[in-house]
């Protein structure tokens, strides 16, 4: 089921070949929840991935990225167990990565059939950046182009420089209570439990999701203010985190992109906050130094940690519209040649 719709501009005339529409697709065996919205249906194709595991970012994505939507057909998805498409009858067992690789690439044949299209760019943030490269490695035929928000890398190293940051940084503060918490849970591995009590301190740190300090309220207020959202979203929203979460959390701590996607078949950009201690900034660039692929860019964001699309809109919009957009449409005209730009 879905609802099917048209972009009207500024006068309230319809834009010709837009295209607005919300749907359920099934996917894995599953329902879940897709917007798909651009001003010209033959425009290249973008799916987001969110982050997570279990956060939509979509009322985040329309409010501060719709910008966009005039240059791309945006796929927004909200993934199994999350929000709009978190069910009771989903099965943990069925969250995996190998399961949401699969489900991603029941969404790209769809749209692929939908809009006449075989490449599709991809753009995951934070545990969505995890997800692409898994895709983009099985399957680089369908991909135009991957760019990595918040690159997840190594989460075993990623989780001990972020503990080591909290405990450097509480101990330039001078914070004994963050001492004695951080010093109690001990360095990574360790439980989810135990990753939500450091990633506490890192946000106090201005390390974490925001380098300016948020409130959960405040960025589901924000989110609001997209119209495709609704009060089931808000409702569905923190059960779906945690099943998401908890369900995910022993195959993520194992992930080491690091080691196992050390070259791609398409154009790879990886985009990072300057404060990133989440997933570590300097960890990004490293790995961004010893990936290869066709062309490759990566571009810092000087005043963010590990949101750049909401915490500089206007220069993740412009990275996206500028350096993006145009390798996607002209990247096979390179020859093959590795460049980084």
């Amino acid at each position: 089921m879905g609802q099917h719709s048209t972009i009207e501009d500024v006068s309230g005339h319809v834009i010709p070949d837009s295209v607005a529409e919300m749907r359920r697709v099934k996917l894995g065996g599953v329902e879940q929840s897709i917007t798909i919205r651009g001003r010209n249906a033959n425009a290249p194709i973008l799916i987001w991935l969110h982050g997570g595991p279990g956060q939509d970012e979509t009322g985040l994505w329309r409010r501060y990225n719709s910008a966009l939507e005039d240059h791309f057909v945006v796929v927004y998805w909200t993934q199994r167990g999350t929000g709009r498409s978190y069910s009771n009858n989903i099965q943990a067992s069925s969250m995996t990565i190998a399961q949401f690789v699969s489900d991603l690439h029941e969404l790209v044949g769809y749209i692929q059939r939908r809009f006449g299209q075989q490449r599709v760019v991809l753009a995951g943030h934070s545990w969505g950046s995890s997800l692409g490269v898994a895709y983009a490695q099985a399957h680089p035929d369908n991909v135009a182009a991957f760019v990595g928000v918040s690159q997840v890398v190594n989460a075993l190293a990623g989780e001990r420089l972020s503990y080591r940051f909290t405990v450097d940084e509480a101990k330039r503060r001078g914070d004994t209570e963050a001492l004695r918490e951080l010093s109690a849970l001990g360095e990574p591995p360790y439980p989810m439990s135990s990753i939500l009590a450091q990633r506490n301190w890192l946000e106090k740190f201005g390390g974490g999701s925001f380098h300016q300090p948020t409130s959960l309220i405040n960025l589901m207020w924000q989110s609001f203010g997209a119209s495709e959202l609704t009060l089931l979203d808000g409702i569905y929203y923190q059960p779906g985190v945690n099943f998401s979460l908890n369900s995910l959390a022993a195959e993520n701590a194992r992930v080491d992109w690091w080691s196992n996607a050390r070259k791609f078949q398409m154009p790879v950009f990886i985009l990072s906050g300057i404060f990133d201690r989440n997933a570590d900034a300097g960890l990004q660039r490293a790995y961004f130094d010893r990936i290869k692929a066709p062309v490759k860019a990566h571009h810092w964001f000087r005043q963010s940690a590990h949101s750049p699309p909401f915490e500089e809109p206007d220069a993740f919009n412009r990275v996206m519209i500028d350096e993006v957009l145009p390798v996607v449409q002209e990247w096979r005209t390179i020859g093959g040649q590795e460049q980084s730009l």
